[in-house]
């Protein structure tokens, strides 16, 4: 597969989620920060998960505000993308996860890319 056939493929897949009833791939293609959030999130996942000051930390600051990842936060809680659970150790921290079915969503989005760049 050429660089032409790629980047028109990446292009379509990334245009039909956002006009298709697909809440996950919507949010996650919805902004370069939606994008870098959810990965960040993914990293950590299977970890103790995520808190909102690592991911303020990582995100680089052209992508968003701390204001703009916390929306982002609470979208992804109010669709149910994403879940949060206090800290063991400290009560005050709450680390992020994505739900189950969103995992799974990213790992085939995973699996897509594998196969797009590997042909």
């Amino acid at each position: 597969m050429n660089s032409e056939q790629i980047i028109k493929l990446n292009k379509e897949a990334l245009y039909s989620t956002l006009t298709s009833s697909d809440k996950f791939g919507r949010f996650f293609n919805k902004s370069i920060l939606h994008y870098a959030a959810i990965m960040e999130v993914f990293t950590y996942n299977k970890l103790d998960g995520i808190s909102y000051e690592k991911l303020c930390i990582n995100i680089p600051k052209s992508l968003g505000s701390r204001s703009s990842i916390q929306n982002l936060l609470n979208e992804g809680l109010d669709q149910k993308l994403l879940f949060k659970v206090e800290h063991k150790k400290d009560k005050r921290i709450k680390n992020y996860f994505l739900s189950d079915e969103f995992y799974n969503m990213v790992l085939g989005w995973i699996r897509l890319q594998k196969k797009i760049y590997n042909s």
